[in-house]
């Protein structure tokens, strides 16, 4: 019996003791929460621990993957900004050839004109002295069919032929003139 009466003397001191000394007796969930740190406490703090070193090791991956991404990144716009350097050189070059291609088609069209010209000059001089030739020809020819006719004429004047032979030679006449015409 000794807890009774170490009960009772502890009741009668905290009874006589002033009450700012005591301390408000736990509430229902208070001590529903000691409860819950004594029986689950260790596990408790070690999921706390867990999820700390899986937020701290999920942080890290994130960080090495932006790192590799930003690389990655990097490296592309490099690549990228090779590439367009190249396809400007390229292009540079297409188009001074372009233009080394349209000043010698240019100086080709120049000499290929004034050769034309040259060429359409010589061509009007020949048709010039052609239908000169051809001119004079036809004149020379003329004037022996002309004289030839007065002198058949003449012969005829005095030979008083009669008028089919006239005939005759004025067809042959006219068929020579046609001939010499063509």
């Amino acid at each position: 019996m000794p807890n009774k009466k170490k009960l009772e003397k502890e009741q009668q001191s905290k009874t006589t003791a002033p009450e700012a000394s005591i301390p408000p007796p736990p509430t229902p969930e208070d001590e529903l929460e000691q409860l819950r740190q004594l029986v689950f406490g260790a596990a408790q703090q070690s999921l706390v621990t867990h999820i700390s070193s899986i937020h701290n090791e999920l942080k890290q991956a994130l960080s090495t993957q932006e790192q590799n991404f930003s690389n990655r990144i990097d490296k592309l716009q490099q690549s990228i900004e090779q590439q367009f350097s190249q396809l400007e050189r390229r292009i540079q070059l297409l188009d001074k050839s372009h233009d080394n291609t349209e000043a010698d088609l240019q100086k080709s069209l120049a000499g290929l004109a004034a050769t034309t010209a040259h060429d359409f000059e010589e061509m009007d001089k020949s048709l010039n002295n052609e239908s000169t030739l051809l001119a004079n020809n036809f004149n020379e020819k003329l004037e022996q069919l002309n004289s030839h006719l007065e002198e058949v004429s003449k012969e005829l004047s005095t030979s008083k032929t009669d008028r089919k032979t006239l005939a005759k030679l004025l067809a042959t006449m006219a068929t020579n003139l046609e001939d010499d015409q063509l």
